[in-house]
């Protein structure tokens, strides 16, 4: 019966094998972002920058994609409890190869990756046999999985850098599949509240990353004025994403335009890229490692995909509040523009947070304020 599906569950909250999904892809995020933290003389390497980026991306997908299966079909059985496991295990084991990844082991990082798929693929199927009420959209997911996975393996049969074009092609073509299958009037909509709170637990996971790059940083220092100016900007900074993200996840959970959940849940990988660049930029203002260009760069990066990944969602959920979202960001992003121009980078991380609590002060001044009433559901 489709009531065995936590989808109908009154109150619905993430489960614990969801929490402890989680905790595993963040141990995997952090070593992926580890790849930022380190400088050559003081310069960051353009082979960190694209390790970060190229598996990032992949590790990603697996979260998003088994948290939109979760989000519908989740019956907390043994099955789905081994399964997730088994892909919590793989990507597990995938981890050992982050570092190297799709540049010096992209063999053995695409065939780990391609077992995440192959075990979801068949949990859809597994659903669509067991409850037929849910086909064709299980079927049609499963095997649309697998292509994803054939396309992935056949990426094996080149070298670089074709390899890896066609691994993340692959990536692509089933995140447009997917929002494509997804959006049939006969499949039932996200269930919003789980799918935000879902986003909500791996952001604040992943905002403890910044946490740890600060305190890590702090350790044997001499503490003069410019440590404890990064420390407390860099807590300020970390406080005003807090703070400024989860304000608004009571619209999120009610909006209407959130039907499918794919501007929500994809907009977030940019976020995501954007707060893994940022715990690192605050452990290089701590350590003062990095040379002026690449913190300049890595903080604009890191501040962009944030407000980005942040603004998109609410931007295509509330039109009324279009205009006051799209002034915040291009202000926000212009003061942190203007402020990596500063000599030190204790003080471009002061503008950059000044930037940031003025992003959450006129979030409470003019956009929360607005009558949003006819965007949310009852």
């Amino acid at each position: 019966m489709l009531s065995t599906f936590k989808y109908y569950d009154e109150g619905r909250h993430a489960t614990w094998l969801e929490l402890f999904f989680d905790l595993v892809f963040v141990a995997s995020i952090s070593v992926i972002t580890h790849h930022l933290a380190h400088v050559h003389h003081g310069y960051l390497e353009g082979k960190q920058v694209i390790l970060y980026l190229t598996e990032f991306i992949p590790v990603w997908w697996i979260w998003a994609s088994h948290t939109l299966y979760a989000n519908r079909f989740d019956t907390d059985s043994r099955t789905h409890r081994v399964a997730s496991l088994v892909i919590m295990f793989l990507m597990m084991t995938l981890s050992a190869f982050l570092g190297v990844g799709l540049l010096e082991d992209s063999t053995r990082f695409i065939l780990y990756y391609g077992g995440t798929r192959v075990v979801l693929g068949a949990m859809y199927l597994i659903t669509g046999y067991r409850f037929e009420q849910t086909q064709p959209y299980t079927q049609r997911m499963g095997v649309m999985i697998f292509v994803g996975v054939a396309i992935a393996l056949c990426s094996l049969l080149f070298g670089s850098p074709l390899r890896q074009v066609i691994f993340l092609g692959s990536i692509g073509l089933e995140m447009i599949a997917t929002a494509y299958l997804s959006t049939s009037k006969e499949l039932k909509l996200v269930h919003r509240e789980h799918l935000v709170e879902r986003i909500g637990l791996l952001s604040i996971i992943l905002l403890g990353e910044s946490v740890i790059s600060l305190v890590g940083g702090l350790s044997d220092l001499q503490w003069d004025q410019f440590d404890l100016v990064a420390a407390i900007t860099g807590f300020l900074m970390i406080g005003a994403i807090w703070w400024i993200y989860f304000d608004g996840f009571p619209l999120l959970e009610k909006a209407k335009g959130i039907k499918y959940g794919f501007p929500l849940l994809y907009s977030h990988v940019l976020l995501l890229l954007g707060m893994g660049i940022l715990s690192s930029l605050i452990q290089h203002t701590i350590l003062n490692d990095i040379a002026i260009r690449d913190f300049r760069w890595l903080a604009i990066a890191g501040m962009t995909l944030f407000y980005l990944g942040k603004q998109i969602s609410y931007y295509l959920a509330f039109p009324i509040a279009r205009t006051i979202i799209t002034i915040n960001t291009v202000v926000c992003i212009s003061v942190t523009v203007f402020s990596t121009f500063l000599p030190r980078p204790e003080y471009m991380l002061i503008g950059i947070t000044l930037g940031m609590l003025f992003y959450v002060y006129s979030n409470f001044r003019w956009t929360l304020t607005k009558d949003f009433s006819e965007y949310l559901a009852e």
